[in-house]
């Protein structure tokens, strides 16, 4: 839905911003649907519930601001940090489970360790952010299934599976840079930037994979006008 609306604002001919109204409408509903289907099975997890403020409270000094435990204590998160800091590891929670299944089931030495690294880069992820959360008493996001089975029957080609991991990282990088922008509290930040650094390297890292294996598809490119000067 997100990336939908980002292209609809991009777009200028009328058929093409018709077409990503009509994506953004279908998105809308289909995950209307899923999200009814996993309440009503008991298989969605549920985030923490917070009591509605009676009024409103304006920040009094730059303390507000601070995240660590020098000189004083950090505050707590806000509603705002609470719901990227949740996200983030409630994604990482599944993107994990779903490496897990994929490594167990790659064709190729070098694909199978890549997805090895995802495990083990989502895991840190994981147990940063949720430390945070523990900090101040909040539950941190367990789903009653979703674990990794045994099997090793691919279900999607290397290929295809490198490029959902591609995704991944690159829907990852984005949610980071939007929760760091939203965030005040210092350390969340910090902590997103390092962790946006690695992923970054960890998906270029899998270019490369792809790129060597005839998998990446080139993007249509400009033409070069330098020398037309």
């Amino acid at each position: 839905m997100g990336l939908h609306t980002l292209h609809l604002s991009m777009s200028y001919r009328e058929d093409i911003i018709l077409l990503y109204r009509e994506l953004t409408a279908m998105t809308q509903e289909y995950s209307k649907k899923c999200t009814q289907y996993l309440l009503g099975k008991g298989l969605l997890i549920r985030a923490p519930f917070v009591t509605m403020p009676d009024k409103v409270e304006f920040v009094k000094d730059t303390n507000y601001l601070k995240g660590t435990n020098l000189l004083g204590s950090k505050r707590t998160i806000n509603t705002v940090e609470l719901s990227q800091l949740y996200f983030t590891i409630e994604a990482n929670v599944t993107g994990m489970q779903m490496i897990t299944g994929f490594a167990q089931c790659a064709q190729t030495k070098e694909v199978r360790n890549y997805f090895s690294e995802g495990v083990e880069l989502a895991k840190g992820i994981i147990s940063e952010f949720t430390d945070m959360l523990l900090e101040d008493g909040i539950q941190t996001p367990i789903g009653p299934g979703g674990q990794a089975t045994r099997s090793t029957a691919a279900p999607f080609s290397d290929k295809l599976m490198m490029y959902c991991i591609s995704l991944f990282c690159s829907f990852s990088i984005g949610k980071n840079a939007i929760g760091t922008a939203f965030s005040l509290r210092n350390d969340i930040p910090a902590k997103a930037a390092i962790f946006t650094k690695d992923i970054f390297e960890y998906a270029h890292r899998g270019a490369k994979i792809m790129i060597q294996n005839g998998w990446m598809e080139e993007s249509p490119q400009m033409e070069e006008r330098r020398n037309l000067i």
